[in-house]
């Protein structure tokens, strides 16, 4: 059972302990302990009804203190943080080694993020420096990429993933279960922001010939598809493709399997493949009727926006409906997830809602898209502001858009979105004017510079009529004088060679 706990196989080292209960076996407590702790990655509910049936025997001992503080962590992760901190409490009168004092304060932080008070958890982070073992160290680096999280502090959450990395270092076997969690992250940000080497240190470590056991399967999954945009939005669409083939391997439901084709779609597009593109889009909507997106605890009820995204170009009710369906989910609740507390995903919802709104001619859209770009600039997360940004342009036609979305596709100036941008910031094609013949007899001796008088002299006809027709004109062109005419069949590259009035 201890070794598959230390090679992160959670799942199994369970089974293991559970066989051998159910054939009489007892047990050692360090093996209980070991067991209360796989289900607090799992369900705290159940976590603290094991932990309470057998309290240890003596009050004083380290095992006594490993108890109080599982059960301090079941009780905060409830948020029952009354009972949390009568047991973190017990657990510091019996925890005295420099090691299990720093995990104590690890949990405690964890506790105070989930109040919300990052003053405290920031205290209990330094508190860990009194224990300079590797895996304290390690631990710490990842504690201050949560409250760096929580602060919306994105950048310097990378640079904390980073040294984690680096101080795990080659070591991977003993630390394996922080490695993959970091990894994950990682490559999280690396998709978000221009950092570019938070994206390169994340592929080298996905690359790294690991088995990922089935508890991080979704980490995994997660990994591989965040470095897939990562170096879609660096130029290498290839690389995208390659990392979405691997994700796919390891795809953990169906809703993930939903986010999968919809990615692949959105690539399929950017390459040019319209017919491979509709035909993932049309997958992913078979999938995600079969999926109960009311019981999800995490991102992946994110594939409902995408579907939004996804379909309402091709039928503003589509959008609609599974824009609706997001919106009736509950919030996320579970405190394992980080994103429970990130306002990028209703940052997401936003400009989802912003795009589905412009798509279906609604009112609301620019206000919706104002939401996503705030958040979005704000926490860094400079591509996806560049769309908001490029959306609103849309939207307004104000070029203070489109100089934002330029800005901050800087740092991108490989990706498929500055070509999307030159799109937007181009003209839009004017359909051809087609004037009937005498209507272009008058318009050219206009663009000659003729007078109303002239050209109804050359044609033998009253002024009136010539009036007329010049009205008429106007009309085809949208304008309503003669400079107005000039200038917008010049921006058409309409205007006519004078002296051919036939």
């Amino acid at each position: 059972m201890r070794d598959h706990f230390a090679k992160a196989q959670f799942a199994q080292a369970a089974d293991l302990y559970d066989a051998a209960v159910a054939q009489g076996a007892k047990p050692s407590y360090e093996d209980y302990l070991l067991r209360a702790r796989i289900l607090l990655k799992q369900d705290q509910n159940r976590a603290v009804a094991f932990l309470i049936r057998r309290p240890p025997k003596g009050r004083a001992s380290a095992q006594a203190g490993q108890w109080a503080l599982l059960l301090g962590i079941g009780y905060a992760r409830l948020r029952d943080f009354e009972r949390a901190d009568h047991h973190f409490a017990l657990a510091s009168r019996s925890l005295k080694s420099a090691a299990d004092r720093a995990q104590l304060a690890y949990q405690r932080a964890r506790r105070w993020m989930l109040e919300g008070r990052l003053d405290d958890a920031w205290r209990c982070a330094d508190e860990m420096d009194r224990d300079r073992t590797a895996a304290t160290k390690i631990a710490q680096e990842m504690l201050r990429s949560f409250i760096f999280c929580h602060e919306e502090r994105y950048l310097e959450s990378a640079r904390s993933l980073l040294r984690a990395i680096d101080l795990i270092g080659p070591r991977r076997e003993r630390h394996l279960e922080e490695w993959f969690h970091a990894v994950q992250n990682l490559a999280l940000l690396g998709r978000e922001l221009s950092f570019e080497e938070a994206a390169a240190v994340a592929r080298r470590e996905i690359d790294r010939p690991i088995e990922w056991p089935n508890d991080f399967r979704v980490q995994r999954f997660q990994a591989l598809k965040a470095v897939g945009w990562a170096c879609a939005l660096r130029g290498d669409i290839l690389g995208c493709f390659r990392y979405l083939r691997a994700a796919e391997q390891s795809v953990p439901s169906a809703a993930f399997k939903t986010i999968l084709l919809l990615d692949r779609s959105y690539f399929a597009r950017i390459v040019g493949e319209p017919n491979w593109a509709l035909d993932e889009i049309t997958k992913a909507e078979a999938i995600a009727e079969s999926v109960d997106w009311s019981v999800l605890p995490g991102e992946e009820r994110v594939g409902l926006l995408l579907l939004a995204l996804a379909t309402s170009s091709l039928d503003a009710e589509r959008g609609r409906y599974y824009l609706a369906r997001y919106k009736a989910l509950d919030k996320i609740r579970s405190p394992l997830l980080l994103f429970a507390f990130d306002r990028r995903m209703e940052a997401m919802a936003a400009y989802t809602e912003g795009v589905v709104r412009l798509n279906a001619g609604d009112r609301g859209a620019e206000e919706a898209l104002r939401i996503a770009w705030g958040t979005f600039d704000r926490i860094g997360y400079d591509w996806r502001a560049a769309l908001a940004a490029m959306r609103l342009f849309e939207v307004t036609k104000k070029d203070r858009w489109r100089h934002l979305a330029e800005d901050k596709l800087e740092a991108y100036p490989q990706s498929w979105l500055v070509t999307l941008l030159r799109d937007y910031a181009a003209p839009a094609a004017q359909p051809a004017v087609t004037l009937p013949r005498m209507q272009r007899k008058v318009f050219t001796m206009l663009c000659a510079k003729m007078t109303t008088a002239e050209i109804a002299a050359e044609l033998g006809l009253s002024q009136h009529t010539i009036r007329n027709h010049l009205k008429a004109v106007f009309r085809a062109y949208g304008v309503n004088n003669r400079a107005a005419l000039v200038a917008e069949a010049a921006a058409r590259g309409d205007l006519p060679n004078v002296g051919t009035a036939s």
